[in-house]
């Protein structure tokens, strides 16, 4: 290869990684932005290259490995209206073994969600009420303890999460808000599923050589010009990389990539550089 073949080849590879770190929330939309415009000068004598608006640069099609909210949630949903009464949704959270249930419109629509926290403060402002009846009770704290239907108790508008929504981005979300379970609605509302804080860390049981396999794959597709450049084990989802690669730069990237596979706990990285002269 000439040294532009090379380079060009580079950089490449430095697009395909700044795309498949936007995708895992670990770069942004410019971030591509800026390899595309180095790779457009390099084909183009150093002028950046014009591109129909709405085209996308063929790194756009890489198809990313992160596991999706549609991978682990479940589908066959229970939810209540906002009709039901307040012992029937009690019953329902027991008999599922599950601490919330979905609030929907007779179209599945999400409207709000209903927790056994809610139903324990319904106890509580009784409890305060029969000990003290001239306890005085902020407006909607009343209207919680004299509620009779889950349209009264629920929490609304709901915390949703989409189906394609990658489960670091619903993790986020449920640390954010305080929530254990998140709806999964399409885009008008629609109730699709439900993923709790259990489904999310099923990554993390992944088995320790379909981890390794997966980062030696996701690092040939992006990284390595020479697959056989780095050499990935793992043992209790701690990643552990050998070899060499051509700058620090790339080993950053290498760590990076590896890091945001799902179930991976930690990288130890033992990847060098070339010595000088080599």
């Amino acid at each position: 290869m000439t040294r532009r073949d090379d380079e060009l080849d580079a950089m490449v590879r430095y697009l395909g990684a700044a795309y498949y770190s936007a995708l895992h929330g670990n770069a942004t939309a410019a971030d591509v932005g800026r390899a595309v415009s180095q790779i457009d000068q390099i084909t183009n004598g150093g002028k950046p290259a014009s591109r129909p608006a709405g085209t996308e640069s063929p790194a756009a099609t890489y198809p990313g490995g992160r596991r999706r909210v549609s991978d682990v949630m479940t589908r066959n949903v229970i939810a209540v209206s906002g009709e039901t009464g307040y012992k029937q949704t009690a019953q329902l959270l027991q008999e599922h073994h599950v601490t919330a249930l979905p609030v929907v419109t007779p179209e599945r629509h999400v409207v709000g969600i209903v927790s056994e926290a809610d139903l324990l403060g319904k106890q509580e402002w009784h409890s305060r009420l029969e000990k003290s009846p001239d306890w005085q009770l902020r407006p909607q704290a009343r209207v919680e303890a004299e509620a009779q239907t889950t349209a009264d108790m629920m929490t609304a508008p709901a915390i949703t999460t989409r189906p394609d929504a990658v489960l670091g981005e619903a993790a986020r979300l449920m640390h954010s808000h305080h929530v254990k379970t998140l709806p999964v609605v399409e885009e008008d509302g629609k109730l699709i599923g439900i993923v709790s804080r259990a489904d999310l860390l099923k990554a993390f049981l992944r088995p320790d050589a379909e981890l390794a396999s997966e980062a030696s794959v996701v690092l040939a597709d992006i990284l390595l010009a020479n697959p056989e450049a780095v050499q990935v084990s793992a043992r209790d989802g701690v990643m552990h990389l050998t070899g060499q690669l051509a700058s620090r730069d790339q080993i950053a990237t290498a760590v990076r990539l590896v890091s945001a596979i799902d179930g991976v706990v930690a990288v130890r990285c033992n990847l060098t550089t070339p010595s000088p002269g080599d």
